[in-house]
Protein backbone atom coordinates (compact mmCIF):
# COMPACT_ATOMS: atom_id res chain seq x y z
CA UNK A 1 0.00 0.00 0.00
CA UNK A 2 1.11 3.85 -0.87
CA UNK A 3 0.28 7.14 0.63
CA UNK A 4 1.44 10.69 0.78
CA UNK A 5 1.00 12.58 3.83
CA UNK A 6 2.39 15.52 4.97
CA UNK A 7 4.33 15.86 8.00
CA UNK A 8 5.89 18.62 9.77
CA UNK A 9 6.12 20.78 6.45
CA UNK A 10 8.22 17.77 4.46
CA UNK A 11 6.19 15.41 2.44
CA UNK A 12 6.49 11.93 3.35
CA UNK A 13 5.77 8.63 0.97
CA UNK A 14 4.31 6.01 3.54
CA UNK A 15 4.72 1.73 2.35
CA UNK A 16 3.12 -1.01 4.36
CA UNK A 17 5.47 -2.08 6.41
CA UNK A 18 5.61 -5.60 4.21
CA UNK A 19 6.07 -3.47 1.64
CA UNK A 20 9.74 -2.15 2.73
CA UNK A 21 12.67 -4.70 2.10
CA UNK A 22 13.86 -5.85 5.24
CA UNK A 23 11.84 -3.04 7.24
CA UNK A 24 14.77 -0.36 6.23
CA UNK A 25 14.13 2.81 5.14
CA UNK A 26 16.14 4.51 2.05
CA UNK A 27 16.88 8.24 1.00
CA UNK A 28 18.20 9.43 -2.51
CA UNK A 29 18.68 12.71 -3.74
CA UNK A 30 15.66 14.51 -4.54
CA UNK A 31 13.61 11.96 -3.52
CA UNK A 32 10.61 11.14 -0.96
CA UNK A 33 11.84 9.10 2.64
CA UNK A 34 10.44 6.24 2.58
CA UNK A 35 9.29 5.18 6.46
CA UNK A 36 7.74 2.36 8.47
CA UNK A 37 3.90 2.66 8.86
CA UNK A 38 3.97 2.09 12.76
CA UNK A 39 7.44 4.48 13.53
CA UNK A 40 5.17 7.69 11.54
CA UNK A 41 1.47 6.93 12.79
CA UNK A 42 3.55 6.86 16.88
CA UNK A 43 4.56 10.16 16.03
CA UNK A 44 1.12 11.62 15.07
CA UNK A 45 -0.39 9.85 17.70
CA UNK A 46 -2.18 13.05 19.74
CA UNK A 47 -4.17 11.02 21.67
CA UNK A 48 -2.04 7.95 23.22
CA UNK A 49 -2.49 7.75 26.83
CA UNK A 50 -0.29 10.37 29.26
CA UNK A 51 -1.05 12.99 26.47
CA UNK A 52 -4.64 13.92 26.95
CA UNK A 53 -6.11 16.89 28.68
CA UNK A 54 -8.16 17.42 31.38
CA UNK A 55 -11.18 17.90 30.01
CA UNK A 56 -13.43 18.65 32.95
CA UNK A 57 -15.29 21.77 30.86
CA UNK A 58 -14.99 23.21 27.52
CA UNK A 59 -13.42 26.82 26.77
CA UNK A 60 -14.80 28.59 24.12
CA UNK A 61 -12.45 31.68 23.47
CA UNK A 62 -10.74 33.98 25.16
CA UNK A 63 -12.95 36.58 25.81
CA UNK A 64 -11.12 39.41 27.10
CA UNK A 65 -7.95 41.21 28.76
CA UNK A 66 -7.36 43.38 31.64
CA UNK A 67 -4.50 45.51 31.24
CA UNK A 68 -3.07 48.31 34.20
CA UNK A 69 -2.60 51.73 32.31
CA UNK A 70 -0.38 54.47 33.74
CA UNK A 71 -3.07 57.13 32.08
CA UNK A 72 -6.02 55.94 31.51
CA UNK A 73 -7.17 58.94 29.09
CA UNK A 74 -4.04 58.17 27.64
CA UNK A 75 -4.76 54.57 26.87
CA UNK A 76 -8.50 55.13 25.86
CA UNK A 77 -7.10 57.42 23.23
CA UNK A 78 -4.90 55.20 22.06
CA UNK A 79 -6.80 52.45 21.20
CA UNK A 80 -10.13 54.11 20.13
CA UNK A 81 -7.52 56.09 17.75
CA UNK A 82 -4.98 53.44 16.80
CA UNK A 83 -6.88 50.18 17.05
CA UNK A 84 -10.07 51.41 16.44
CA UNK A 85 -12.27 50.39 19.30
CA UNK A 86 -15.20 51.74 21.04
CA UNK A 87 -15.40 53.15 24.83
CA UNK A 88 -18.26 51.41 26.40
CA UNK A 89 -17.98 53.71 29.70
CA UNK A 90 -15.85 54.32 31.97
CA UNK A 91 -16.44 54.24 36.12
CA UNK A 92 -14.00 54.65 39.30
CA UNK A 93 -12.25 51.52 41.23
CA UNK A 94 -11.63 52.25 44.76
CA UNK A 95 -10.65 55.52 45.87
CA UNK A 96 -7.91 56.25 43.29
CA UNK A 97 -8.16 54.58 40.49
CA UNK A 98 -10.99 53.79 37.65
CA UNK A 99 -11.44 51.41 34.88
CA UNK A 100 -13.10 51.87 31.14
CA UNK A 101 -14.12 49.05 29.14
CA UNK A 102 -13.31 48.99 25.26
CA UNK A 103 -14.96 46.73 22.45
CA UNK A 104 -14.42 45.59 18.61
CA UNK A 105 -18.04 44.68 18.45
CA UNK A 106 -21.06 44.34 19.73
CA UNK A 107 -19.36 42.66 23.17
CA UNK A 108 -20.00 45.00 26.04
CA UNK A 109 -15.85 44.83 26.02
CA UNK A 110 -13.22 42.99 24.78
CA UNK A 111 -10.42 44.86 26.69
CA UNK A 112 -10.43 46.70 30.26
CA UNK A 113 -7.99 49.49 31.15
CA UNK A 114 -7.23 49.79 34.88
CA UNK A 115 -5.52 52.07 36.95
CA UNK A 116 -1.67 51.11 37.43
CA UNK A 117 -2.01 49.96 41.18
CA UNK A 118 2.19 51.09 42.13
CA UNK A 119 3.36 54.05 41.79
CA UNK A 120 5.02 55.20 38.56
CA UNK A 121 7.77 56.87 37.30
CA UNK A 122 9.55 57.93 34.57
CA UNK A 123 12.55 55.25 35.15
CA UNK A 124 9.73 52.05 35.53
CA UNK A 125 6.81 53.31 33.31
CA UNK A 126 7.89 50.86 30.59
CA UNK A 127 8.99 47.97 32.29
CA UNK A 128 5.86 45.81 32.02
CA UNK A 129 5.58 44.27 35.42
CA UNK A 130 2.16 44.30 36.43
CA UNK A 131 0.68 44.96 33.60
CA UNK A 132 -1.52 42.12 32.96
CA UNK A 133 -4.57 42.19 35.08
CA UNK A 134 -6.24 39.26 33.94
CA UNK A 135 -6.82 37.00 31.06
CA UNK A 136 -10.86 36.07 30.54
CA UNK A 137 -11.91 33.11 29.45
CA UNK A 138 -15.51 32.59 27.77
CA UNK A 139 -17.78 29.45 28.36
CA UNK A 140 -21.03 28.78 26.12
CA UNK A 141 -23.59 29.20 29.51
CA UNK A 142 -24.65 28.95 32.80
CA UNK A 143 -24.27 25.38 32.77
CA UNK A 144 -20.95 25.30 31.33
CA UNK A 145 -20.15 27.90 33.59
CA UNK A 146 -21.11 26.36 36.36
CA UNK A 147 -19.31 22.76 35.20
CA UNK A 148 -16.55 24.48 35.46
CA UNK A 149 -16.67 26.28 38.72
CA UNK A 150 -17.11 22.78 40.04
CA UNK A 151 -14.78 20.94 38.20
CA UNK A 152 -11.93 23.49 39.12
CA UNK A 153 -12.80 23.19 42.90
CA UNK A 154 -12.60 19.86 42.54
CA UNK A 155 -9.05 19.87 41.19
CA UNK A 156 -8.11 22.01 44.20
CA UNK A 157 -8.15 25.41 42.46
CA UNK A 158 -8.66 28.42 44.98
CA UNK A 159 -11.64 30.79 44.08
CA UNK A 160 -9.76 33.99 45.08
CA UNK A 161 -12.56 36.40 43.83
CA UNK A 162 -16.70 35.41 43.19
CA UNK A 163 -18.72 33.75 41.81
CA UNK A 164 -20.40 36.63 40.91
CA UNK A 165 -22.67 39.02 38.96
CA UNK A 166 -21.10 42.14 36.98
CA UNK A 167 -23.17 44.75 37.54
CA UNK A 168 -25.98 45.85 40.04
CA UNK A 169 -27.88 42.36 39.65
CA UNK A 170 -25.25 40.73 41.01
CA UNK A 171 -26.42 43.21 44.54
CA UNK A 172 -23.96 44.82 46.76
CA UNK A 173 -20.03 43.86 46.80
CA UNK A 174 -17.80 43.63 43.68
CA UNK A 175 -19.70 42.83 41.35
CA UNK A 176 -21.87 45.65 41.46
CA UNK A 177 -18.97 48.77 40.49
CA UNK A 178 -18.25 46.87 37.49
CA UNK A 179 -20.39 49.03 34.83
CA UNK A 180 -22.57 46.27 34.03
CA UNK A 181 -21.97 43.96 31.77
CA UNK A 182 -24.41 41.20 33.65
CA UNK A 183 -22.03 38.43 33.10
CA UNK A 184 -21.59 35.52 35.86
CA UNK A 185 -17.99 35.45 36.59
CA UNK A 186 -15.16 33.98 39.12
CA UNK A 187 -11.51 34.41 39.23
CA UNK A 188 -8.49 31.97 39.90
CA UNK A 189 -4.69 32.11 39.46
CA UNK A 190 -2.47 30.08 37.83
CA UNK A 191 1.14 28.88 39.30
CA UNK A 192 2.52 32.04 38.57
CA UNK A 193 -0.11 33.80 40.58
CA UNK A 194 -1.71 34.83 36.64
CA UNK A 195 -5.23 36.33 37.00
CA UNK A 196 -7.75 34.58 35.25
CA UNK A 197 -11.21 34.32 35.20
CA UNK A 198 -13.94 32.25 33.72
CA UNK A 199 -17.35 34.07 33.00
CA UNK A 200 -20.33 33.41 30.43
CA UNK A 201 -23.46 35.75 29.76
CA UNK A 202 -22.02 39.47 28.35
CA UNK A 203 -24.43 41.56 27.34
CA UNK A 204 -24.21 42.99 23.88
CA UNK A 205 -24.30 46.94 23.08
CA UNK A 206 -25.25 46.94 19.58
CA UNK A 207 -23.11 49.42 17.34
CA UNK A 208 -24.22 52.92 17.35
CA UNK A 209 -25.82 52.39 21.19
CA UNK A 210 -24.47 53.80 24.39
CA UNK A 211 -24.05 51.81 27.63
CA UNK A 212 -26.23 52.18 29.21
CA UNK A 213 -29.38 52.88 27.86
CA UNK A 214 -31.20 55.76 28.95
CA UNK A 215 -34.31 54.03 30.37
CA UNK A 216 -31.89 52.66 32.96
CA UNK A 217 -29.18 54.79 33.25
CA UNK A 218 -30.49 55.58 36.71
CA UNK A 219 -29.66 51.68 37.87
CA UNK A 220 -26.12 51.95 37.38
CA UNK A 221 -25.89 54.96 39.94
CA UNK A 222 -24.55 54.96 43.35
Amino acid sequence: MLSLVQHLGVYVMIFSIASIPERKWHERTGRFRTVAVSTLYKSLTCGMEGVKMARGFTISRVGHVGIQCTNVDRSITWYRDTLGLTLTGRWPMGENGEMAFMRFTDDHHNIVLFTHPTRVTDENRNAGYNALQHIALEVDDRDEWLRALADLKRKGVEIVQGPLIHGPEGGPGAGRNFGGSGSRSFYFEDPDGNRLEIYTDMMKVPEGEQFPRAEYAEVFKK
